[in-house]
């Protein structure tokens, strides 16, 4: 396995980065890792460099990332919009981003039209395409929460049981899961975790605003439904939304909704641009996308709770959000997301 302080030396070794790059500029490596083990090496000068490593030494997920980001390569309207395959170097994959990128997370309290109504184009494209590749793991892993496999079960923190077992101490919730799960749409090609930390905000070529939008991390694209992929944005404007309101006690976060820092109103003009441009025939319904949303809510409170001895009032009430959005649908959509079928 690379370390940090190898990342340097492996570039320079495959001729991606020149010797003066890292004498003179401020040539930096820092540790991304999640699911793998991540290093971004960049300048400012230059692209950004990630090397990515299997932690568990299976290579599978990488390999299947390169095929898709080799085949996406070869789509015109996608290919300035994902990363490039530098190498696959056996565990080790190598990618090329273009450089000054800032992922979504880094929001500044602005919540900007433009690179959401580019995000919908590019969703609506991917979806259109059809791509013969092996299928990831299933990124709905979300709908079997009820009745969890026993192998992630035992990753689980003590927090992330505790979420667990009030998701399925809700007869209601374990109920439309479980009819989520006997009507999955999986016709379609999706990235499968379009979080904001995995949507890059770059320059165009010779410009200095960034207009341009990067989705990475493709480990888990393949065959699902495209309503999860389009939730999966809008429910991760309400997670930033819902943490940014000072909840101590999930009681009654409501009376607290007036002190958020980031209000819904300020982001559902984003939601609104990204909904419109994403928009086609025979693409999935307003109500799919909100319940699909929801699923990832869970998804993303589970995720939170992890390595943690108990969930937090904010990872509670995202449980309880998820909960009213399966409830009423149509009426989260409008309330929540300023959306209308």
């Amino acid at each position: 396995m690379l370390e940090q302080s190898d990342i340097a030396h492996y570039l320079l070794s495959l001729g991606v980065v020149k010797p003066q790059a890292v004498i003179d500029e401020d040539f930096r490596v820092v540790d991304a890792s999640r699911r793998n083990s991540v290093f971004l090496a960049t300048s400012s000068a230059g692209p950004t460099f990630a090397v990515k490593q299997a932690l568990s030494g299976d290579g599978a997920s990488l390999a299947h990332e390169a095929a898709v980001l080799r085949l996406l390569a070869g789509a015109p309207e996608l290919a300035p919009h994902v990363p490039a395959v530098v190498c696959l170097d056996g565990d080790c994959l190598v990618l090329r981003t273009p450089g000054r990128g800032r992922d979504w997370t880094d929001h500044r309290g602005r919540f900007p039209l433009g690179p959401a109504r580019v995000l919908g184009r590019l969703l609506a494209a991917l979806h259109r395409r059809r791509v013969d590749l092996p299928a990831a793991p299933d990124p709905l892993w979300g709908l079997a929460l009820p009745e969890p496999p026993y192998d992630l079960v035992l990753e689980l923190s003590a927090g992330a049981q505790d979420l667990v077992a009030r998701i399925q101490a809700s007869d209601f919730l374990c109920s439309r899961l479980a009819g989520l799960r006997d009507t999955v749409d999986g016709g379609a090609f999706v990235h499968g975790d379009l979080r904001w930390d995995n949507c890059l905000a770059v320059p165009a070529p010779g410009a200095a605003r960034r207009t341009r939008v990067v989705m990475l991390d493709w480990e888990l694209a393949g065959p699902c439904d495209p309503a999860f992929d389009v939730g999966s944005v809008l429910s991760e404007y309400l997670r930033v939304w819902v943490g940014s309101v000072p909840i101590v006690e999930p009681v009654d976060p409501g009376r607290l909704v007036a002190r958020a820092r980031h209000p819904l109103a300020s982001m559902q003009p984003a939601m609104q641009a990204f909904w419109s441009a994403y928009r086609q025939p025979g693409g999935p319904a307003l109500r799919r996308v909100v319940e699909l949303g929801a699923v990832r809510l869970l998804q993303t409170a589970v995720e939170r709770a992890q390595g943690v001895n108990a969930p937090t009032a904010h990872v509670i009430t995202l449980v309880q959000l998820a909960d009213n959005m399966l409830r009423r649908p149509d009426a989260a959509a409008f309330a929540l997301l300023g959306l209308r079928p």
